[in-house]
């Protein structure tokens, strides 16, 4: 006679925790009035800057749209500072990253280098 045999094993699952990404992303055509990142491309060559030798061209992002109240500011304390003064926050960068230049210097030697805080990730109120 066959009994039917069942092994069940129990593992606690890891806890992942998922961030939420409350920075939008917006383009000229929208509609949106909150704090947004809408897309701008910084071309060197445009500026005249042809000691640039890579990239041309990057896209640098930017930041506008209005900090009002109802859309919960990152930062307790700007809440605090828009309930107790006239202060108003305002839609600035949260999150930057750098971009790789390679360009000629006064010498004209070839440098490449990293340039800190050139391109806008995420933009909250503050």
């Amino acid at each position: 006679m066959q009994i039917p045999y069942i092994e069940i094993e129990f593992r606690d699952a890891p806890k992942k925790r998922i961030k939420r990404n409350l920075s939008l992303n917006c383009d000229e055509n929208a509609n949106e009035t909150r704090c947004c990142r809408y897309p701008l491309t910084v071309d060197f060559e445009k500026f005249g800057w042809d000691w640039i030798i890579a990239p041309k061209r990057y896209e640098a992002w930017y930041c506008a749209g209005e900090c009002m109240i109802s859309f919960l500011p990152k930062y307790e304390h700007t809440h605090v500072m828009q309930l107790s003064t006239s202060a108003i926050p305002c839609c600035s960068p949260k999150k930057m990253n750098s971009i790789r230049l390679l360009y000629f210097d006064m010498s004209y030697n070839v440098i490449y280098s990293t340039i800190p805080n050139m391109v806008v990730e995420k933009c909250s109120c503050s």
